[in-house]
């Protein structure tokens, strides 16, 4: 885009200076502009197209740490102490608005942002719900929900802003985990103990049965779109993925990682060239060059 933005400055000046004012053009201004204009292009087609892993964050649950999971490689960073009193609390993140939301989960019912950089905790609000354990950002209708396990089993809305709960609806079960599957639109909980995970309706809490499983702790859940996967962190110390291609079979990926909570996807950043920014470019570049030539043999006559 500011590529773009640059080159419509740039056909600006060239029609003033050459359309306009037909005859009195500066060749020398030509040649700079098409320089300029090729360098561009080079550095362009120099960029190697690359997608950067997308990232989990957790909290470990000894020390209040945030930490980061690369998805590609599964290593663990430690990012920084929430600040925060942290228990079965949630973890997730809204694209929308850019922000990092945690739940504090027992004793501690209210909403945060989360710095993503350093790990601080910013109190948003009370949600003033008793064990509200999940948490997860609906990318498209722009919702925040969360869930209650053990201390009850309802499903809320949260305002972003203050933090304030809405009831949706009983669930008839305690959800412990909680994702957004955006690309098939779906609110998907886990059933911690049991490790079963269900399809909640947005509208009225029913939850439908999705995968039966065997069992887990409380647990973090979130939705990665770049693999299309659902990830899962339990207080066993193990990170586990469930593939919806494949019946939701889940896999364990690693363990021995002491007790962790929440779970939120940040995707990857790519650095990809825009090809109609090259293709610009390249137009605007061989034109000047076209101009130069036709105004060298004018200047010459």
């Amino acid at each position: 885009m500011i590529i773009i933005a640059f080159l419509d400055i740039i056909k600006r000046r060239l029609y003033h200076k050459i359309i306009i004012a037909e005859y009195s053009f500066d060749g020398g201004l030509l040649v700079k502009i098409s320089t300029i204009l090729l360098l561009i292009l080079c550095v362009s087609i120099s960029v190697v197209s690359r997608l950067e892993a997308g990232i989990l964050y957790t909290v470990r649950v000894s020390d209040g740490q945030l930490r980061s999971i690369d998805t590609d490689t599964l290593l663990l960073t430690n990012i920084g102490p929430i600040g925060t009193g942290f228990a079965f609390g949630g973890l997730t993140y809204a694209p929308q608005i850019d922000t990092l939301f945690l739940l504090g989960g027992r004793g501690n019912n209210n909403l945060f942002s989360v710095n993503p950089f350093t790990g601080a905790a910013t109190l948003v609000g009370s949600h003033g719900i008793n064990d509200l354990f999940g948490l997860t950002y609906d990318s498209l209708n722009n919702v925040l929900y969360g869930t209650q396990f053990s201390g009850g089993s309802s499903l809320y809305t949260l305002d972003i802003n203050t933090g304030a709960s809405t009831l949706v609806g009983n669930m008839g079960r305690g959800i412990g985990g909680l994702a957004y599957d955006s690309l098939r639109d779906l609110l998907i909980g886990v059933q911690d103990g049991a490790a079963d995970l269900f399809i909640l309706n947005r509208s009225t809490a029913q939850t439908t049965l999705l995968f039966n499983g065997t069992s887990n702790n409380d647990s973090g859940l979130a939705y990665d779109f770049e693999k299309d996967l659902l990830w899962n962190i339990d207080y066993n110390g193990i990170l586990y993925s469930y593939n919806p291609n494949n019946s939701y079979f889940r896999t364990t990926h690693l363990s021995g990682l002491g007790s962790h909570d929440g779970l939120a996807f940040f995707g990857g950043v790519g650095i990809i060239p825009e090809p109609a920014s090259l293709a610009l470019v390249m137009l605007i570049s061989m034109g000047g060059l076209v101009l130069f030539r036709r105004g060298f043999r004018r200047d010459n006559k």
